[in-house]
């Protein structure tokens, strides 16, 4: 019986030692894989960053390139509008311009309305691929996300600026000399236009009122288009100022 007693612990120990020891073993494996996820995931997150560090990077280089562009139209605009009340201010009864050749430069000026072409070939492919998600910031991805929108309203205020200036051209082109505009026109071209052989003034232009309403309404045309700018300036001023503040944030 002692025999059996002593049999039977010696059992006991030793179940319980491979007890301990699979217990053990388990253990091991439990933290290896855990360990293996945590790597995995920090290199996951690794990959991520630097995905999202170019992505901020090449989103930056466009919209400080829009910003440009975007001050060059604006320039534009401005000098149009300023060129319009200058002309409204000789119209009808008013006193004329000395010369033709100054009342002409403001012509010239006129036509000088400019489309807002940004660069989005970045931003549009992570839009349409679904990964705008990659900024961690919302707030960035809600200002990128109404990029598009905002541009889209420049585009309408600009055809209706379009629209005004053919039909002042339409008007200038059965009543006025357009060679006599372009031959005061200083802007480097690869001719040098002569005078109208008509007997033509383009200052008699002035004195019709079909002239100054398309006048007027070609400056507020572009008055519209401007202001719709401004508020797309302030845009671009909050995009880029989170984008340099991310870019710093994750170097």
């Amino acid at each position: 019986m002692e025999n059996n007693k002593t049999g039977s612990s010696i059992l006991a120990n030793r179940t319980g030692r491979y007890f301990k020891y699979a217990i053990g073993e388990i253990v091991l494996v439990v933290v290896g894989i855990l360990i293996a996820l945590q790597i995995n995931n920090w290199n996951e997150n690794r990959k991520s960053d630097i995905q999202e560090q170019n992505a901020l990077n090449n989103i930056h280089r466009d919209f400080l390139k829009n910003k440009a562009i975007l001050d060059d139209v604006k320039t534009k605009s401005f000098l149009m509008m300023n060129s319009g009340v200058q002309i409204l201010n000789h119209t009808g009864n008013k006193t004329k311009p000395e010369a033709e050749d100054g009342f002409n430069d403001l012509i010239n000026d006129l036509f000088n309305s400019t489309p807002y072409y940004p660069q989005n070939g970045f931003l549009d492919d992570l839009l349409s691929s679904g990964k705008l998600g990659i900024f961690k910031n919302t707030e960035l991805r809600n200002l990128l996300s109404s990029w598009k929108p905002e541009v889209d309203i420049l585009t309408e205020q600009f055809n209706t600026v379009d629209k005004n200036e053919d039909l002042l051209n339409f008007y200038i082109l059965e009543r006025g000399s357009w060679l006599n505009a372009d031959q005061a026109d200083e802007r480097i071209r690869n001719v040098t236009f002569p005078i109208s052989g008509f007997k033509t003034d383009n200052r008699d232009l002035l004195g019709a009122l079909q002239f100054e309403n398309l006048i007027e309404n070609l400056v507020i045309a572009v008055d519209n288009y401007y202001s719709a700018m401004g508020k797309t300036d302030k845009l671009l001023d909050k995009i880029n100022a989170l984008l340099e503040s991310e870019i710093q944030k994750n170097q």
